[in-house]
Order: C-alpha cells, then sequence, then structure tokens
C-alpha cells in the first residue's frame, strides 16, 4: 500500500477572493443570507429569494461553484427569505420564510429538490434554522425583538409554535440570523444584529456547555464578524460548516456594499478559528489561499481496492492514512448491516458495525470497544456519513451523520480503511485528511489586519489554561529562545503596531520577531495593570509587513511569556491640528455622519453641534494610539442635548433605525450635570461620573481628554476629573465628536 507522510499535504493550493460571483444570481450582485449543507462529500448553497423559486449551487471546493437550477417553485414560497436544509431519518427538510411572513417547512429526496411544502405557515417571525443534537432531537431557531428563540421539533414536519427565549443570544436591538454548530462538546450559537443596512451589521456568537436551548454565556468578546472598511462592510447572516479537509470549519456570511447603487449583496466564506470555549474569525477580502482538501479522496469505487479478508470482500483505499487522521466514507446501506473497517495494517483492524436494528459494536482485533444504540434521525434507507478521527493522544472519536457517536481508546493508527462490499449499495463520497483535532488552525493563513490566538502556531506550544464566564480558554507559553511561527496574510505591505495580551515575571518582555524584511526587537513593558487572569494588554511594537502570505517567526528572551493573543493594526498618528475654532469646523478631515449626511454637523448658536437632533464625526485611522484633545465646549443648561467626545473608536456605524452605540471605543459624554466616561463595543458600560457641581451654571467648560496607553484622563483647566485605567484596554483608534438635541456645542477643538 502507498504511504501519505506525515507532512501536512495541502494539495492544489490555488487562491480565491472574497465576495463570491456565482453564476445565475439573482442579480449580477444578489446574494443574501448565504446557508451552505455539506452531504456526501458536496457542498450546497442556497440564499435568499428574489423571485418565485429557490436556487441551489454546489461546489466540491467552495471556489468553484456550479448552478443547479431551481429547487422549488411553489408560488407560496415566493421572495423566500433565508431557506436552510438538513438532512433528517433519509430526506431532507428546508425551512424558509416566504416575503419575511412566516415560516413554511418543505420536504425532498434530494438536497437539489423538488422541495414541497408539507406545513401550514407557522407565523414565528423569520431566519428558521434547524439543529439536531447527537441524541437525533431537532430544534428550530429564529429571529426575536428580545433575543433568539429555541423551538423544539417533536417530528421532522412540525415545530412546538411554544419557543425559549436565549437571553444570551441578544444584541440590544433585534436579532436574527441564528445557526447553532457543535463541537467538542461546546454549542456555539451564532446570530447577526443591527440594521441590515448599517455598515455596523454584524455576526456575533454565545456558547454554552450545556444543552442547545440554555447554559449560554458570552465571552468578553462575542462579536465574531464586523468590518466598515468602504470596501467590505455590513457582514451579517451567517452559516458554519464541516471544511474539505474534514476537520476544521468556514463561515458563510453576506457582505452589503451601501456605497454601491443599487446596493450590492455578496456571498463570502472564510475560516472559522477555535481555542477551548472561544470560536474567532478575521474576515479576508483579500486574495487568500483556496480551502485545504483532503490527502486522498474518491467518490465511488474508481479509485478503491477489492480485497478478500477473513473470507469476505472489502473495498479499501489505496493509501494508507498518517497516524493521526480524520476519515469519511458515504454508503447508501444495502440489506446487510454496514462494516466498515480501519487502520488496516498486516492483517491487523478495527471495525464498526452499523446494524439495521440501530445498534452498532466497534471492535479492535476482536476486543469490544464501545456499543450501544444509534439516534432516531438515522436512516438505513438514505446516505450514511461515517467520519471518524484518530486524535494524538489515541482516542479515536466516531461520527454518524456528523453527530458525536463515541469515543474511545484505539490500538491502531495509520493503515487503510474500508468497507465490506455486501454491506454497500451504493459507494459515495470517501476521504481523509493528516488533520484532526483543529491542527488545520495552526497551518492556517491569520490575517493582518487583525487578531489571532498564540496557541495557533505551527509549532506545538504549551498551553496555559484560563477561564472566560466559568469555560475554559487557552494561552501559549512562548519557551524562552525557542521560535513559533505563524502563517499570516498581509493586507498591504505598511507598518503595523503589534498587540499582545500577555503576562510574565519580568516588567519588560522582549520578543525578537523575524520577518521577510528581517529581525526586530520588540518590547512588552508590563505595569501590573491586568485583568482577572493576570493578562494585560500591551503595545510591544510596530512591524514592517510585505503583502500577501508569509510567516511571522516570534522568539521570548530573557524568560517564557504567556500570551493569550496577537493584535495587528496599520500604524498611524495622531495629526496634531485644529478641528473647530469659534464654533466652525476648520478641517476637511472630518468625516460627518448623520441623517443630513455632511451636514448632520454644523455651525449654530451654541456652536459646532448638531443640525438637527443628531450629528457625529471621526477623524483620523484605526492605527492611531496615545493623543491628548483641548476643547471648549458651550453649555447652555437645556437638558435634552449632550456633546461626547470619543477615544479610540473603530468599526463606527450610523444608520438611521441602528442600534445607538455603534462602534468600539470610549465615550465622554457632557450634558448640564456632568461628564460621564463609558466603554462602547455596541453596547455601552459606564465607568465613571464628575458632576459639575457649583460648576453646572457655566456657559462654557475647558476640557482635556487624554488616551495614554490604559489610561483615559479628562481634565477641567488643570484639575483631573476623571481618571480610569482599563484592564482590558482599547489601544488604538479614531477621535470622534457626537451632539444630540439642543444647547451644546464645540466652541474649540484641537488635537495634539
Amino acid at each position: 500500500m502507498k504511504h501519505v507522510s506525515e507532512r501536512k499535504v495541502w494539495g492544489k493550493m490555488g487562491k480565491y477572493k472574497n465576495p463570491l460571483r456565482l453564476e445565475n444570481q439573482w442579480s449580477e450582485y444578489e446574494c443574501g443570507d448565504p446557508f451552505i449543507m455539506r452531504f456526501n462529500g458536496l457542498y450546497y448553497f442556497y440564499c435568499s429569494s428574489a423571485g418565485e423559486y429557490i436556487k441551489c449551487w454546489t461546489s466540491e471546493n467552495l471556489i468553484d461553484f456550479t448552478y443547479m437550477g431551481s429547487v422549488c417553485d411553489d408560488p407560496l414560497i415566493t421572495g423566500a427569505y433565508a431557506p436552510e436544509v438538513t438532512y433528517y431519518k433519509g430526506r431532507f427538510y428546508m425551512i424558509t420564510s416566504p416575503k419575511g411572513s412566516g415560516h413554511y417547512l418543505l420536504e425532498a429526496e434530494n438536497p437539489t429538490g423538488p422541495f414541497r411544502i408539507i406545513s401550514d405557515n407557522y407565523g414565528l417571525a423569520i431566519d428558521g434554522s434547524f439543529f439536531v443534537d447527537d441524541d437525533g432531537k431537532e430544534y428550530m431557531l429564529r429571529a426575536g425583538h428580545n433575543g433568539i428563540v429555541i423551538h423544539t421539533m417533536p417530528f421532522p414536519n412540525q415545530i412546538d409554535v411554544n419557543g425559549k427565549l436565549i437571553p444570551a443570544a441578544y444584541l440590544n436591538y433585534w436579532t436574527e440570523g441564528p445557526m447553532i454548530l457543535k463541537r467538542n462538546g461546546f454549542y456555539y450559537l451564532t446570530y447577526t444584529g443591527n440594521h441590515l443596512l448599517s455598515k455596523g451589521y454584524r455576526v456575533a456568537y454565545s456558547v454554552s456547555e450545556t444543552a442547545p436551548d440554555h447554559g449560554y454565556v458570552n465571552l468578553k468578546n462575542r462579536t465574531l464578524l464586523i468590518e466598515n472598511d468602504p470596501e467590505f462592510h455590513a457582514l451579517g447572516h451567517s452559516s458554519s460548516f464541516l471544511a474539505p479537509d474534514l476537520d476544521s470549519y468556514c463561515i458563510a456570511y453576506h457582505s452589503f456594499d451601501l456605497d454601491s447603487n443599487p446596493h450590492r449583496r455578496s456571498a463570502n466564506i472564510d475560516r472559522l478559528y477555535f481555542n477551548g470555549a472561544r470560536m474567532y474569525c478575521n474576515p479576508i477580502w483579500w486574495e487568500q489561499a483556496a480551502h485545504r482538501m483532503p490527502d486522498f479522496s474518491c467518490r465511488g469505487t474508481e479509485k478503491l481496492q477489492e480485497i478478500t479478508l477473513e473470507q469476505n470482500t472489502y473495498w479499501v483505499t489505496p493509501v494508507e492514512t498518517t497516524a493521526n487522521y480524520t476519515a469519511e466514507w458515504n454508503v447508501k446501506p444495502g440489506s446487510q448491516e454496514i462494516h466498515l473497517i480501519y487502520g488496516l495494517k498486516e492483517k491487523r483492524f478495527g471495525s464498526i458495525r452499523l446494524r439495521r436494528d440501530h445498534t452498532y459494536l466497534i471492535l479492535e482485533c476482536g476486543e469490544e470497544k464501545a456499543s450501544g444504540r444509534l439516534n432516531d434521525a438515522i436512516s438505513f434507507d438514505g446516505n450514511i456519513t461515517m467520519r471518524f478521527a484518530v486524535k494524538t493522544d489515541g482516542v479515536m472519536d466516531v461520527y454518524i451523520n456528523d453527530k458525536h457517536l463515541c469515543g474511545y481508546p484505539s490500538q491502531f493508527e495509520e493503515g487503510v480503511f474500508g468497507i465490506e462490499k455486501k454491506s454497500s449499495d451504493v459507494i459515495g463520497y470517501i476521504a481523509f485528511s493528516s488533520c484532526t483535532e483543529g491542527d488545520g488552525d495552526k497551518y492556517a493563513d491569520k490575517a493582518i489586519p487583525g487578531r489571532f490566538d498564540a496557541i495557533h502556531c505551527r509549532e506545538e506550544i504549551q498551553k496555559v489554561p484560563f477561564h472566560e464566564a466559568g469555560l475554559t480558554i487557552y494561552a501559549g507559553l512562548l519557551a524562552t529562545e525557542k521560535p513559533y511561527t505563524y502563517s499570516v496574510n498581509v493586507k498591504s505591505a505598511g507598518v503595523y503596531r503589534l498587540i499582545a495580551k500577555m503576562k510574565s515575571t519580568l516588567r519588560e518582555c522582549e520578543i525578537h520577531a523575524m520577518t521577510e524584511s528581517g529581525e526586530t526587537i520588540l518590547t512588552g513593558s508590563l505595569s501590573g495593570i491586568c485583568n482577572e487572569g493576570g493578562y494585560e494588554k500591551v503595545w510591544i511594537g510596530n512591524l514592517y509587513l510585505e503583502q500577501g502570505i508569509q510567516k511571522i517567526v516570534f522568539k521570548a528572551y530573557g524568560d517564557d511569556v504567556i500570551i493569550d493573543a496577537f493584535e495587528f493594526v496599520r500604524h498611524s498618528d495622531a495629526t496634531p491640528m485644529e478641528v473647530v475654532k469659534d464654533g466652525s469646523l476648520v478641517t476637511d478631515s472630518l468625516r460627518i455622519l448623520g441623517h443630513k449626511s455632511t451636514k448632520s454637523l454644523i455651525h449654530k448658536y451654541c456652536g459646532f453641534t448638531c443640525a438637527e437632533n443628531h450629528g457625529m464625526g471621526f477623524l483620523g485611522e484605526d492605527g492611531m494610539s496615545d493623543y491628548r484633545i483641548a476643547c471648549v465646549i458651550n453649555l447652555n443648561s437645556c437638558d435634552t442635548g449632550d456633546l461626547s467626545i470619543y477615544l479610540r473608536v473603530t468599526k463606527e456605524s450610523w444608520f438611521h433605525a441602528q442600534l445607538a452605540e455603534a462602534l468600539f471605543g470610549y465615550r465622554i459624554r457632557i450634558n448640564v450635570d456632568g461628564i460621564r466616561l463609558y466603554r462602547e463595543s455596541y453596547d455601552e458600560k459606564f465607568l465613571a461620573f464628575y458632576s459639575f457641581g457649583e460648576l453646572s451654571s457655566a456657559a462654557k467648560q475647558e476640557l482635556t481628554m487624554e488616551a495614554k496607553q490604559s489610561k483615559i484622563t479628562v481634565s477641567i483647566g488643570d484639575r483631573v476629573v476623571i481618571q480610569y485605567v482599563d484592564p482590558e484596554p482599547y489601544l488604538y483608534g479614531k477621535i470622534g465628536m457626537e451632539a444630540t438635541g439642543e444647547g451644546f456645542g464645540l466652541e474649540y477643538l484641537r488635537v495634539y
């Protein structure tokens, strides 16, 4: 038998670029609410309908898609919102919401249809999504005004209309587009919030270790996808699925080009990364490597070999697996039980038997390893997908139709695998990959600008556990003078700020970074101001990086360093300038947002303020770090108005019907009674307050605001009135201003 080496085989590594352009889209640029289902080695792509039927595409590699035509043309589903499909008991079920008016269930024998309606209109808002747990129980999730709602499904054609609200899955506004992905015992519930027509439309997630319908918590940063770049923004309504390498996961979502006329919705696919309970993704809209394919794959028996073993005939793969691997075999059973063998080498092998009485038995050299019952979602009248993974600790995990069946210690590693000939009526997709336990995350290219976890380096790295919301995540220990290599994909050449969330026994941590441009010495100066886990977020220096896919190698010197994550942002400095003088704008660098567009902030009787109830503006670039602002604010004792100055702002957005706190950064809000400091993260957290007291009758206030390292300071004249040290600081971002109501305006504002 041929043998696939332990080297990671990346196959034909082409490239692709988001957003995707599919043939026969509803219009040249309309592909919203993308849903991708993987079945029998193929990806089936569905999206919202702009007509009288639902379209479908298929792909083997998530890059090249073939249009399959209509899967349903029933007039009742005209304008179908967000169709999603699941495979259950040998049949395919679809849920969709025609023109956003309730939900219908549909059924088909094939993923390409034709789907027929099998239910009345259930109502229940929009964006229905199926989830089937490992025990075979089925659920339906949907959008809601107060968060995502989950319903049980007693039968595949029936929804219990009495749903349960999931409080954690709420984005302080209408929340939609739910989906559950289960991986390694965690339920990751993704959902979308803000307004569809806001550049701050975003995907977030909650996670549960308990059950699909309760136990969800939110980690410190639950935002999964957000971008407000002029080229790429308004990211939302996602679906997640197994990647072609059989071990990694991808996420499909749409971007909405709101600067074009007409607006354009397009589909995108990026990679998900996992670290214990944490899941993260950096959207990439520049060229990136194609998805890794399996080391071996075939469809049907063409590439298989026929052998006789213990007087039985088997189809087996022509090449051996690696010692640790993930494999998949799809089969439509014959009249007999399914008998799959694995690790075959020198006539020793393990066997998995799936019986028609819904029991299973797993043996290795005659010794029982596991046995029990199959879940009720499995039917022997349709395709059955068997996926099994041998991990580095010797444990084998077995999945049937993507649901975890069991795990057990295995004595077998590399070898061929196959199926007894008489137990298979039709053989489908067969593949194996040397990826297992999510180790593809270590080799995948991380986006710069963006953030990635330290454990996702190519080398073995010691994992250091810590906890958020009671769940375990892992930092990486960079041992002294040992190299740790990270594959990255840099959007454009330039100098980048590098921020690390880290801890060390040293106050001055020296880290060397080796890139294509040479070696750079970085220094992390720890102040001792850290979060509850002892980690401190520190700017450790700047790196010049060339454009494209490359490697960065880090080495710690002096002592070991424990790092949770690295974060890169294009370097920029705040330019000293006068922005407002004598109540009028004196620069064209301020980007003004509001319902009156660039006239949303104007000169009025109280200075530079909102034209009508609300206006905001932003100055500079994301990569600005430490800066000061001096301003004079006019106060006219009007309790309907206020004025805010923002520091270190990123991912800001505005739309008249969106969430109010639509940015990340610090807000300093001034009104008649005093000054309040908030932390903004598409919601708002109060941090500090200073009361004007006897100063409340003053017509003007001279204020200075400063962002320096992890400290935010507000002064009146020479007197510090607010000083806040953030243990989880924002360390970079733009300057912003906002005025609401009447009576408050800027007489003067200067950046330095």
